[in-house]
């Protein structure tokens, strides 16, 4: 008996699954112990960590396509006043890092050559790797390592796997209706609430809560996702039951910016067929020459004699209007308070980027130093900054961070985008020439709302600028037709 009970037990431990399910008890255990001892229940969620991170790991397609179902639904939450993270898109993005940088380890042939070499790929990573290196010289370092980490893994995640998972545009149709379906819920909810509210300006940043923060965020992230919807529609015959729903895509995405009442993401659709136009005549380079002279002009002409402080606001009559046509005329006069704290902050990011030029404040930074930079003359009624949010122009962020150089590498980087994308589209073949567009107008929406916003840190917004250089890269490597 005694030997049968030992070559029983003994088959059981020489079985290398029960080993794993051994040391996963214990583990799971220790966690418990370790939760209940230090009251830090947080532990509970480590082995559920451990068993999703495995299947992230073996099924990281997969997951990579369950991060876009998600992404509308994902929602900010803050831990602490040093610690916010997005959930469940953030502790996502960081398991399909891993399991990015395992699947490279293992298969390094995925990263060719070619790859690095595109203009696009190495502006990105000089781009990525200033940001680093001005993290090193940070008034805050903690802060600026978080950015630059967080930066990294959006690089790895919706960079270099959507250079692996969407080589073509077959393969990128999972991917958009993974995010079609869910977006487009989340606008019928957000009409229907709105329409409770009888379509009140006033009242439009609590038709979309939890998922967005406002309705800027909101509109942009449809504004982005457009191009793409109305490319879909060419994927399907007419009067077929797919062409039904991306058009039914379509008509929502449209319905939704049309009542998020937002400036930015209203000019982002009129100015798709200037793009367009732009792009195909290959005029980019002209435009961006053009572009930086009149900035130079404008940025000598109003520091000339400080005269850029006869432009400041009156602060009694700038202030917020609850009619959205209030609010368009307000603008043009000047009398908005949201585009005149837009300019409070901007004269301090101008005032910063003097005093500390090379590296900047560090990235993240904007925030803890720029008080000490405004003028009182074009202070406004909301410049307490409650949300404590940063310079609203993504360049000037840039600028203020990462320092001149940073700036330089940024615009380097758009730049890279369009003209790399002009060419692409050149000598791409006729049949995928709508798909190449429909990524540089998704990356041209983006960086007009970034002059009026800090969107590429969102989840939502981020994520479409890397997809869309990774798509562009995807055809400039592929043979021309």
């Amino acid at each position: 008996m005694n030997a049968g009970i030992s070559k029983v037990f003994g088959s059981l431990f020489n079985d290398k699954s029960l080993w794993v399910f051994a040391v996963f008890a214990v583990f799971t255990l220790l966690c418990a112990v370790i939760a209940i001892a230090g009251n830090a229940f947080y532990f509970y969620v480590l082995p559920l960590s451990v068993i999703f991170g495995l299947f992230v790991i073996k099924y990281f397609r997969q997951t990579y396509l369950l991060l876009w179902f998600l992404l509308p639904f994902s929602m900010e939450y803050e831990f602490s006043g040093s610690l916010a993270t997005d959930l469940p898109t953030e502790p996502l993005i960081i398991m399909l890092m891993g399991a990015a940088i395992l699947y490279y380890l293992a298969n390094p042939h995925q990263l060719s050559r070619r790859l690095f070499n595109h203009p696009i790929t190495t502006v990105l990573l000089l781009h990525v790797l200033w940001i680093g290196l001005s993290a090193v010289y940070s008034q805050v370092p903690l802060v600026s390592v978080k950015f630059f980490i967080s930066k990294i893994w959006y690089v790895v995640v919706f960079f270099f796997l959507t250079t692996l998972f969407v080589k073509t545009e077959n393969q990128f149709k999972p991917l958009f209706w993974c995010l079609a379906v869910p977006l487009s819920a989340l606008v019928v909810q957000t009409v229907i609430r709105h329409a409770a509210l009888n379509f009140e300006f006033q009242e439009v940043n609590k038709t979309m809560t939890p998922f967005f923060r406002n309705h800027v965020n909101y509109a942009v992230m449809l504004a982005v996702f457009f191009p793409f919807a109305w490319r879909a529609r060419q994927w399907y015959k007419e009067g077929s039951f797919e062409r039904l729903m991306v058009n039914l895509v379509v008509f929502l995405l449209l319905l939704g910016i049309a009542f998020a009442y937002t400036r930015a993401a209203y000019l982002s659709l009129l100015l798709l067929p200037v793009m367009h136009y732009i792009f195909t005549r290959r005029l980019t380079k002209w435009l961006a020459a053009l572009g930086v002279f009149g900035i130079l002009l404008l940025t000598v002409y109003l520091a000339n004699d400080n005269r850029y402080l006869s432009y400041a606001p009156d602060y009694e009559t700038t202030i917020y209007h609850d009619d959205f046509e209030d609010h368009l005329f307000a603008t043009f006069e000047g009398k908005d308070v949201s585009a005149m704290e837009r300019v409070y902050r901007w004269v301090a990011a101008f005032r910063m980027s003097a005093d500390k030029p090379v590296a900047g404040f560090g990235p993240g930074n904007f925030y803890n130093y720029y008080r000490y930079y405004t003028v009182d003359s074009f202070e406004t009624y909301v410049s307490d900054n409650e949300e404590q949010s940063g310079v609203h122009n993504y360049f000037l962020m840039t600028l203020v961070d990462q320092g001149f150089i940073g700036l330089i590498l940024f615009v380097a980087l758009c730049l890279a985008v369009f003209i790399s994308g002009e060419y692409i589209y050149l000598r791409t073949s006729q049949a995928q020439k709508g798909f190449v567009m429909a990524a540089l107008l998704s990356f041209g929406v983006i960086v007009l709302n970034i002059t009026m916003g800090d969107l590429i840190e969102v989840d939502k917004i981020g994520s479409f600028f890397f997809v869309s250089m990774a798509i562009l890269v995807n055809f400039a490597l592929k043979k021309p037709k």
